[in-house]
Order: structure tokens, then C-alpha cells, then sequence
């Protein structure tokens, strides 16, 4: 898929009372499935199409898959999660840029326009 690229984010995870985490035993090389909570009073609106698979490198900086960072692929149709509701999200991402190998990844999710990430290691 090309050559890895420094993270376009900055700060993940600002949207507050909204989490991320990985369902336990979904990780395979090509996808995983995600629990995205929404702990907060009000409906957040999540970008169901978007997402961006990234990978720390040596140095400890995330880099961006270049098959991800591409949002020409991006819909403009959200899914509302409740307030005090939570919703179970699948993310293939073999199509884009195949599969991942060990190391420490991320996946980063939009959520109200900003992203969400969760961490996870293979």
C-alpha cells in the first residue's frame, strides 16, 4: 500500500464521554470489531464509512497506512449514537492495505468530525 506517513493527527480523542475499545478475540490481520461508547448526555454523530489505520514506529511515532488516509472513498451519511448508548463497529481494512503485521497499531474512527482512536498491539 505504499509508504507509511507521519499521523495527520494530532490529538485523538476529544470528544468527551465518547470511548473506543477493541472486542476481545475480533483482531485478525485484516479487521477488528470495535465498541464505540457514548457515555456522554447528548447523540454523537459517527462517520460509519471513514476510518485510519496507524502503526507506531521505532521512534514511538504513529504512522498513518497510506490506504487509509484516503477519504475520496468517505460517504456523507453518519449513524447517531444515543446518549448513554453504545454500538459494535467491524473495520476491514484488508481491502485498502491488506493486513497488519506485530507491532503497537491504532484505529482511528470519526466521531462529531474529530477523531476517536482505540490502541491495540499484535
Amino acid at each position: 500500500c505504499g509508504e507509511d506517513y507521519t499521523t495527520v493527527f494530532t490529538e485523538v480523542n476529544t470528544v468527551e464521554g465518547v470511548s473506543m475499545t477493541l472486542v476481545e478475540k475480533t483482531l485478525r490481520v485484516s479487521r477488528a470489531t470495535f465498541i464505540i461508547n457514548n457515555d456522554s448526555d447528548e447523540d454523537v454523530l459517527l462517520d460509519p464509512v471513514e476510518f485510519h489505520l496507524e502503526k507506531k514506529n521505532r521512534d514511538g511515532v504513529w504512522e498513518e497506512n497510506i490506504g487509509t488516509r484516503v477519504s475520496e472513498w468517505k460517504n456523507d451519511t453518519t449513524e447517531v449514537i444515543p446518549a448513554g448508548k453504545s454500538i459494535q463497529k467491524e473495520v476491514d481494512w484488508k481491502g485498502l492495505c491488506g493486513g497488519i503485521n506485530s507491532g503497537e497499531h491504532r484505529v482511528i474512527l470519526i466521531v462529531n468530525g474529530e477523531p476517536i482512536a482505540c490502541e491495540f498491539e499484535k
